[in-house]
């Protein structure tokens, strides 16, 4: 089993974008389990390959990690010089996609020479390399971040990936404390319809409705009102680090309510989000009327927003 990657630090998108009041994390085809990273710093020579250090962390997709450590390369210039370089390294591995051909993952390292012994003088600049890798399934990818000059030697990493085994951890895991406000959008603004405090269980979820009855206008025998029911559950999938995978879905319906019946329209949404602790998600939702004229309405846009804490 590799060491823990005590230096890694989780790196929501939503942190990456400065200004932003709140994150839209994208709906399904999202994987709701995360990806178990796996890199070797490797020192690669003439004279062989060693592993210099190991890391490992979960990712789920969209999210990226920050591996940051000191590593030195030792080897010889010529047959009378022996070279010491000591190397800062900072790589962004951000998982892209995640499907039957594998992993998508893009990298980007620096590297600064922070002392060098007995090859010359220190370089200035770093050395940067950005890469899009593709990782089969099983299988593992060589990256050099950095190639001294001065003895050949090649800094690498070999990254690998897995699906683990969260089933114990879930079945262990906190309940979820949920929000969900759900506004009326209109040219006018928002308008708060519905505010539910939830605890929902890992796998289990917990859900929450809404009904009114909008009076529309008409008497007699054009008398009309729209009657608007929502159910919202979320469902907690797997929490890894600072990151909570969630299926959300919508079922309901908005019906016009007419002398001689009803014109039902339904409302359905579902898709697998990721969620920071603390930061809300928005969905937009909306209904459109059969025929305006008749009904008395035209559209009704939602926006539900879901705020988690774990």
């Amino acid at each position: 089993m590799t060491a823990s990657w005590r230096r890694l630090l989780f790196l929501p998108l939503a942190m990456l974008l400065p200004g932003a009041p709140r994150a839209e994390a994208p709906p399904s085809p999202l994987p709701i389990s995360p990806v178990e990273l796996r890199v070797d710093t490797l020192r690669v020579g003439a004279d062989g390959t060693r592993t210099l250090a190991e890391d490992q962390a979960r990712l789920f997709v969209g999210k990226g990690a920050l591996l940051s450590r000191e590593i030195t390369l030792e080897g010889r210039a010529d047959a009378t010089r022996r070279v010491v370089e000591k190397l800062g390294l900072k790589a962004e591995l951000r998982v892209v996609d995640l499907g039957a051909a594998g992993l998508t993952l893009l990298l980007k390292s620096k590297v600064r020479v922070l002392a060098l012994s007995g090859g010359g003088p220190l370089p200035r600049d770093e050395i940067t390399r950005e890469l899009a890798l593709e990782i089969g399934p099983g299988a593992s990818q060589l990256a050099t971040v950095y190639e001294s000059p001065v003895t050949g030697l090649k800094a690498t990493l070999n990254i690998r990936w897995s699906i683990p085994d969260l089933s114990e951890a879930q079945e262990n895991a906190a309940p979820v404390q949920v929000s969900c406000l759900l506004y009326e959008v209109s040219e006018a603004g928002e308008t708060v319809l519905a505010d539910h405090r939830l605890l929902a269980l890992p796998g289990a979820g917990a859900s929450a409705t809404f009904d009114r009855i909008v009076p529309l206008p008409g008497t007699g025998e054009t008398k009309r009102a729209r009657q608007e029911q929502l159910e919202i559950k979320v469902i907690p999938r797997f929490l890894s680090g600072r990151t909570l995978s969630a299926g959300v879905e919508v079922g309901g319906e908005v019906s016009t309510l007419l002398p001689d019946g009803k014109l039902s329209h339904p409302v359905v949404h579902q898709g697998n989000y990721l969620f920071t602790s603390g930061l809300p998600v928005s969905i937009e939702l909306e209904s459109a009327a059969e025929s305006p004229s008749r009904e008395g309405w035209e559209r009704v846009r939602y926006r539900l927003e879901i705020l988690t804490v774990f």
